[in-house]
């Protein structure tokens, strides 16, 4: 039985993943600062960008 191991790029990418997500919730609804959810958004969605070119090559 053969096993995968998570890479520490794609441990790393969904570290950011998960922190941005939680940084654009806070953005959006307690600090309510426009600005920082747009950078929230695309870090998010740079990370998982990433995750998706490790995962698949």
């Amino acid at each position: 039985m053969s096993g995968e191991t998570l890479t520490p790029e794609v441990v790393y990418s969904l570290l950011l993943m998960s922190i941005a997500g939680v940084s654009a919730w806070w953005s959006r609804y307690i600090i309510e600062n426009i600005v920082a959810l747009r950078i929230a958004v695309f870090i998010g969605v740079s990370s998982s960008i990433f995750l998706l070119m490790n995962i698949q090559g």
